[in-house]
């Protein structure tokens, strides 16, 4: 059977896809299975080799034919957008040009939201002025990063380039983000994940959850509390001042805790799969183990200010069921071991991020994460 093929504007010829197609109807307003149905007619009636308004002329004709001329203007005004489609290196599958998906792309280099939808447009509309309506992914990646270069410079381009370079590194990615209790762990962790698109997330908070299931209180009481409790129920420290105690506490439990982080981390290195760890037991040096065997990027979150701290809890109370009174209680123990992070993370040169303004750490947190990755792969624009 004779291949079917479009020729864009620039004169390149790709196949014809019924996927790709139907991606388009559905953005018109089709449902998935009307749009298989017009692309399944399109097919039937597309002979050897069409131009791309040849194919834009006949879908409007299909769809003219079973939905009316309303639906079918519809399509042609979304079709005089100019869909630019993405191939892999071999061409053997099309994907539409998404502005979003480039967008959260460029994020990954520490780019604001309004900046990196900026970029991607102009990337877009580069490429239509060019008549480039089918680019492969390594050459929308080489746009891409010249107009960063151009934009934002040449470190914000590299960037860029190691985030695109990650995705096939024989190494996974390992991001711990370590912090006490109320500096904002859990929403860093969360947002790395989504910009980075990087699919695990584990947090040690869950980890010791699994763990209390397992093992009983009489045994190990320390992991049935909260870490900055847990120094009281170790008895055989009694003689300590109360500093010593709460510190004392918190590496026990966070002893227990570190066979569940391990275990996830080894996980993921088995499956070559980027992580990220979020959680008040990521004593600084936890990870120094797997150095040969993963990329690891440790950075510990605080927050400085004690008055920052407290409002912490208050806001975080209307989010959540968690009541701010016992951490509130528990403050002063809360900031021993702050005090306690902070003084191992500067004697392993882990990075120190005071948690202030949300948008600002989660840049300063990408910053980290990609300078230490630069650092240890290397890539330039």
């Amino acid at each position: 059977m004779a291949k079917k093929l479009v020729v864009d504007s620039s004169g390149e010829k790709y196949p014809f896809s019924k996927g790709v197609l139907v991606r388009s109807l559905t953005k018109a307003g089709l449902s998935v299975e009307d749009a298989y149905k017009i692309a399944d007619l399109v097919s039937e009636q597309l002979k050897g080799t069409v131009t791309t308004q040849e194919l834009t002329e006949l879908v409007y004709k299909v769809l003219k034919s079973q939905f009316g001329r309303k639906v079918a203007n519809r399509y042609r005004r979304l079709v005089k957008e100019k869909e630019v489609l993405v191939a892999d290196e071999e061409e053997k599958s099309f994907v539409p040009f998404s502005r979003g998906i480039l967008a959260t792309s460029i994020r990954s280099a520490g780019v604001d939201v309004k900046e990196a939808f900026d970029i991607a447009r102009e990337v877009y509309e580069k490429l239509v002025k060019k008549g480039k309506f089918k680019v492969k992914r390594s050459e929308l990646r080489e746009l891409t990063a010249k107009t960063l270069k151009k934009k934002l410079g040449e470190e914000v381009a590299n960037r860029y380039l190691l985030w695109r370079k990650v995705k096939g590194l024989d190494r996974p990615v390992i991001i711990l983000i370590g912090g006490a209790t109320g500096v904002g762990k859990s929403m860093v962790a969360a947002e790395l994940t989504r910009i980075l698109e990087i699919n695990r997330l584990a947090s040690t908070d869950s980890l010791r959850e699994v763990m209390r299931k397992m093992v009983s209180k009489e045994l190990v009481p320390t992991l049935h509390v909260s870490s900055y409790e847990a120094g009281k129920f170790l008895h055989h420290i009694e003689g300590m001042g109360k500093e010593e105690r709460i510190i004392y506490g918190f590496l026990d439990q966070s002893e227990k805790v570190a066979t569940g982080v391990e275990a996830v981390i080894n996980r993921a290195i088995k499956e070559n799969v980027s992580l990220v760890v979020e959680g008040i037991h990521l004593i600084p040096g936890i990870a120094n183990k797997f150095k040969d065997k993963a990329h690891i990027v440790h950075i510990l979150l605080t927050t400085l200010d004690e008055e920052s701290h407290r409002g912490r809890f208050k806001s975080r109370e209307k989010r959540s069921l968690r009541t701010s009174k016992k951490y509130l209680k528990n403050f002063q123990s809360i900031r021993v071991i702050q005090d306690f992070l902070y003084r191992k993370a500067k004697e392993e040169g882990i990075p120190v991020i005071d948690n202030i303004d949300f948008d600002q750490t989660r840049d300063k947190v990408l910053e980290a994460i990609t300078d230490k990755l630069v650092e240890e792969i290397g890539v330039k624009a």
